[in-house]
């Protein structure tokens, strides 16, 4: 089976991508079908610079080859209609709900037990003497 992705070349730090077409049993970094375009994702501060041969992408497309996520989600973005179809949504993480801002308010009991406590304090003094 075909598969279009990038084999990364580049020194440390400084990665530099190639869009190629390979054999998917084949490690990345070794030998490929067809170079389709490169990758470089250190130019116009940071954003990066995607060349690819968007007629040769389609004919090995057309013709069943598969497409990687990261390939997939740079040529739909990048005009390739045909790869759209190989983008699969990432799960999202639940979204957390903000703490209420007003704090909730909690009504007091009466006080009524304070009076009879105040009166058993004199009878016991009354009983001490």
């Amino acid at each position: 089976m075909l598969i279009i992705r990038f084999a990364r070349r580049g020194r440390k730090g400084q990665a530099f991508f190639d869009l190629v077409v390979a054999e998917k049993s084949k490690p990345v970094q070794k030998k490929f079908i067809s170079k389709l375009g490169y990758f470089n994702p250190r130019t116009e501060g940071g954003k990066g610079e995607f060349v690819f041969d968007k007629d040769q992408v389609e004919k090995y497309i057309g013709n069943g080859a598969q497409v990687s996520q990261s390939a997939a989600r740079l040529l739909a973005k990048n005009g390739c209609e045909l790869a759209g179809k190989f983008v699969e949504q990432r799960a999202s993480k639940p979204q957390k709900t903000p703490a209420p801002t007003e704090a909730p308010v909690v009504e007091e009991a009466p006080a009524a037990e304070a009076a009879p406590a105040a009166e058993e304090v004199p009878a016991e003094e009354a009983k001490a003497e």
